[in-house]
């Protein structure tokens, strides 16, 4: 064979060999133990979590080389490592983690929310790629998060390029990838209902009070009385669920449904000054036309209100 097909040959085998080499994939799993220090003020959520991963024996070990994306802080409690059959080390490492978390309390308390453990190796893609360890990974069964249930989970694994070589004069792109691992939990508050009413039972009552005077008699101090004390209830019921709901700079459903109902009641205001008016008269046709507008109006509100508040749970 000539010595040109030989060396084209030989050539031909070593790039093989590198790709196979760079292309190795090691698994990397996750069991969370623990969920808690949920900050609404701060957007972060604490994390105990364990990891592992099988990695032949001639590679560098991940003792410190693993880093927990979009995290605030995190240490790492045990690392260990194992030498098992055929040349393998099995890693295991526990980590305490706060992570970044935007919630969003717009529902509350209906909210939902997708907390995003994830993981990448210093070494970027080329020398290091995780494929997620489904099988083993999971969530405790012993986890009791206050308010809170855990209703679903999954991990995945993927390349994220960062656009840049972080200033590495060795670097033969233009960008380096790195392989990441993301865990996510899924969760939901427990009991909403019996929160929802517990915050909103005084609205609602204040909003019914404010109807009676569409049905009572003429020259009755009471029609005006009652909506003004439903307006200052309304208010101060208010004032208390933004003392004990988590703040949140966007609008809520429970601010929304304030605001519609205390717009209401200025409306009925408006419709009672009005027939008021007419009602002094005296005039037993101007008193029965006012009775009407107080029908129409006190239906036409009811059905808005009604209407609003279910267009507010299904946006």
């Amino acid at each position: 064979m000539p010595k040109k097909y030989v060396f084209l040959f030989l050539l031909f085998s070593a790039g093989f060999l590198s790709a196979s080499v760079s292309a190795r994939e090691y698994p990397l799993g996750m069991y969370i133990t623990s969920l808690y220090n949920f900050n609404y003020v701060d957007q972060t959520f604490c994390t105990d979590y364990w990891i592992w991963t099988l990695y032949d024996g001639e590679e560098t070990d991940f003792d410190g080389r693993l880093d927990p994306v979009n995290d605030i802080s995190f240490s790492s409690g045990i690392y260990s490592s194992e030498k098992i059959e055929n040349g393998k080390i099995w890693m295991q490492q526990k980590i305490q983690a706060v992570y970044q978390y935007k919630w969003d309390m717009r529902k509350f308390p209906f909210d939902t929310a997708i907390l995003k453990i994830e993981l990448e190796d210093y070494r970027d893609a080329n020398e290091i790629t995780f494929i997620a360890d489904r099988e083993n990974s999971g969530v405790s069964n012993l986890i009791n998060v206050d308010g809170w249930e855990i209703i679903s989970f999954n991990i995945e694994d993927n390349i994220v390029e960062y656009g840049t070589t972080f200033g590495n004069p060795l670097a033969k792109a233009e960008s380096d990838d790195y392989s990441r691992v993301t865990a996510k939990v899924g969760i939901r508050r427990t009991n909403p209902w019996i929160t929802f009413f517990k915050l909103t039972a005084g609205v609602y009552i204040s909003i019914l009070i404010s109807f009676l005077p569409f049905f009572m008699k003429p020259n009755t101090d009471s029609r005006l009385s009652l909506p003004s004390a439903g307006l200052f209830a309304i208010v101060s019921n208010k004032y208390v669920v933004e003392s004990t709901v988590p703040s949140s700079t966007s609008l809520t459903l429970l601010d929304s449904i304030h605001s519609t109902a205390m717009f209401c009641i200025l409306l009925i205001f408006f419709v009672l000054i009005q027939t008021d008016g007419m009602r002094s008269t005296e005039e037993k046709n101007m008193i029965a036309k006012s009775f009407r507008i107080d029908h129409l109006f006190a239906l036409i509100f009811a059905v808005v209100f009604v209407v609003i508040n279910v267009m507010l749970f299904v946006m």
